[in-house]
């Protein structure tokens, strides 16, 4: 499976996409807004994790373009700061799941396994 990963805090990124490797998932690693909505536009992604507070774009603006863009691409956010009405809003905007960090990495991965076995 084909996962984008957006994530400013870069160790965290690198620990999550290694994390999602070990299941043999391809997993490319961004860290702002803009470069999720590019990556979207010019490549095949399965599933996209999206952080809500990144530079350039954030997160919820990020999942409305793609959204609008891919609105079959499934998208589960996370956020360390967000307030619950933030994180709502992105349940509304077509979000899967908002996780609040520190989460866990097998919950984050069950998510995405039950989404493809329904």
């Amino acid at each position: 499976m084909n996962i984008l990963l957006a994530e400013d805090d870069r160790n965290f990124g690198l620990i999550l996409k290694s994390e999602l490797e070990q299941d043999d998932h391809r997993v490319d690693l961004v860290s702002n807004g803009v470069d999720v909505v590019l990556a979207v536009i010019s490549s095949s992604y399965d599933f996209v994790l999206l952080d809500l507070r990144m530079p350039r774009l954030s997160g919820t603006d990020a999942l409305r373009i793609i959204k609008n863009l891919k609105p079959h691409v499934p998208v589960i956010t996370f956020s360390g700061n967000a307030g619950k009405s933030e994180m709502e809003e992105t349940l509304q905007c077509g979000a899967l799941k908002c996780f609040s960090k520190p989460f866990s990495v097998a919950q984050l991965k069950d998510e995405i396994r039950a989404f493809f076995e329904n």
